[in-house]
């Protein structure tokens, strides 16, 4: 009986050795939480992250060993079959698609990589359900968490990038959980091919973007739009083509960067019109960028034309954004992309020589690209207007401008818009009666200071941005052959005539 007693006890004793000999596993909590951070230079909003938890995960309490198993989520199971591909098979074990998963590489290797990406686009294609969602974010902010996760191994997708550039993360309890995103938002910019313009002035607008990742969309909606300010219309072409009254498209390029590139399906040639005057542009390449998803990554350019018309103004700018994703109704669109193109204006302040705000009206000048032009009088810059006010117009025949009395509520009394930044001769072709006009051409030099200008007159900074004009003038002058002349000559003849009557007089008395 002893000797059994003895046996049971050892037995006892080997179970618990055995027992406090293996590593003890928690229990998968659900209070976890996992901060996403965007790429430099990068924006959340109007982005959608979604995770996906692939699996399970629990961890030894000395935080040293880690188990997985496959997440029970519909058809997560089958993805990974499917994307790891042989020996995997829907038979093999957790541990086993674990282990392959670990057999992949070491972090940020391309081949784990590759599978976060294909993963994604296998999800895709087959409208796997998300473990969680940010759902669009709507403010602007470079990170987002996400709380009460349950622990496990999650796949990172933010919708809609230029690229599926998806992230994974083990998320664990009572840890610091970030991964940071390696894809990029669409977006585009727009330029101007000229710094600063004058009315009449053609403008040649690129946009730039390149072909975004449409892998596993059905749809994907990829819209350029443009809305050009008032100062601004759609042309036809560098040379000006006016559009058709009515015009519902403007032409336009659409050609990749690289010309060794070939691209597929159809290239748009003319984009919708629509809003106020035309001047709003949208160019649908939804079909166009899933056609060419063999050249996705790749740069192209949109260049179109507009021309600068009499309302333009110094603020003159205009915008272009990008409208994508991969639902209608749920698309995102991009912070604008603005090309400024401003135009400068002429103040010239009319005055008495002498004074500072004794203003002259009829004055005439033209304008002048160069000195040269300016001495010879040809060439002058066409205007139109009234009252002190002018536009550059070079469909006009005239090109004098007139100065008046007063202009309300300014500080000059002529006015001439639409001018690049560049050098100018002002000169004088008529003055106010009464006063001398001038004999040399004044030098006045327009220059782009960021959003803003500068104006110089002969050299000399105009810090108001008036050019102050003077007229001289002054006294009568003397002159001969007036009145008072002809009154010492009468007073004369009468006294010359006065001693001829005397001398006769005298003699006569004589004889």
């Amino acid at each position: 009986m002893k000797s059994i007693k003895r046996i049971i006890a050892l037995l006892l004793t080997a179970v618990m050795t055995m027992t406090m000999s293996v590593t003890a596993f928690a229990a998968g909590p659900t209070n976890c939480s996992l901060t996403v951070n965007v790429k430099d230079g990068q924006d959340l909003k109007g982005q959608t992250i979604n995770l996906y938890k692939l699996f399970d995960v629990t961890v030894s309490s000395d935080k040293k060993n880690y188990s997985y198993t496959v997440s029970k989520a519909e058809g997560y199971k089958d993805a990974l079959v499917e994307v790891l591909g042989s020996p995997i098979t829907t038979n093999s074990k957790d541990e086993e698609i674990a282990k392959a998963v670990k057999d992949l590489g070491k972090n940020n290797s391309i081949g784990v990589q590759n599978f976060a990406n294909k993963f994604t686009a296998k999800a895709l294609k087959s409208n796997l359900a998300s473990t969680a969602t940010s759902n669009k974010i709507e403010d602007s902010k470079k990170s987002h968490t996400f709380t009460d996760l349950a622990a496990g191994y999650y796949l990172v997708y933010v919708t809609g990038g230029k690229e599926i550039q998806s992230s994974l993360v083990t998320v664990e309890e009572g840890k610091t959980n970030t991964v940071n995103l390696k894809t990029e938002a669409p977006s585009i910019t727009k330029k101007a091919e000229q710094d600063t313009v004058s009315i009449g002035q053609v403008v040649k607008y690129t946009v730039t973007g390149s072909v975004p990742d449409t892998t596993g969309y059905d749809q994907y909606q990829y819209i350029i739009h443009d809305e050009l300010t008032k100062g601004l219309d759609f042309v036809n072409g560098e040379d000006g083509t006016a559009l058709e009254e009515g015009a519902a498209t403007v032409n336009v390029k659409v050609a990749f960067t690289d010309t060794s590139v070939t691209p597929a399906g159809t290239t748009p040639t003319t984009a919708t019109l629509s809003g106020t005057n035309k001047r709003t542009m949208a160019l649908d390449l939804s079909e166009w960028v899933r056609d060419n998803q063999t050249n996705k990554g790749k740069e192209f350019t949109l260049t179109y034309y507009a021309k600068v018309n009499k309302d333009a103004v110094v603020t003159e700018k205009n915008k272009a954004t990008l409208e994508y994703g991969n639902k209608p109704g749920e698309t995102t669109t991009t912070t604008p992309s603005e090309a400024k193109t401003p135009t400068y204006p002429l103040n010239i302040n009319k005055i008495k020589a002498g004074t500072k705000d004794d203003r002259l009206a009829g004055a005439k000048f033209s304008l002048y690209n160069s000195e040269s032009d300016a001495t010879s009088g040809t060439n002058a810059i066409k205007v139109t207007g009234s009252n002190g006010n002018y536009v550059v117009d070079p469909t006009s025949r005239n090109t004098e401008f007139e100065s008046v009395k007063s202009i309300e509520e300014k500080g000059y009394n002529l006015h001439v818009n639409g001018l690049a930044a560049g050098t100018y001769y002002l000169v004088e072709t008529e003055a106010p009666a009464g006063y001398n006009k001038l004999t040399a051409p004044i030098k006045v030099v327009i220059t782009k200071n960021g959003d803003d200008f500068t104006i110089s007159q002969d050299g000399t900074d105009e810090t108001d941005k008036i050019i102050d004009v003077e007229n001289s003038t002054g006294s009568i002058l003397p002159s001969t052959g007036g009145m008072g002349t002809i009154a010492f000559t009468v007073v004369a003849a009468l006294l010359v005539l006065g001693v001829a009557v005397s001398f006769i007089r005298d003699r006569k008395k004589e004889n």
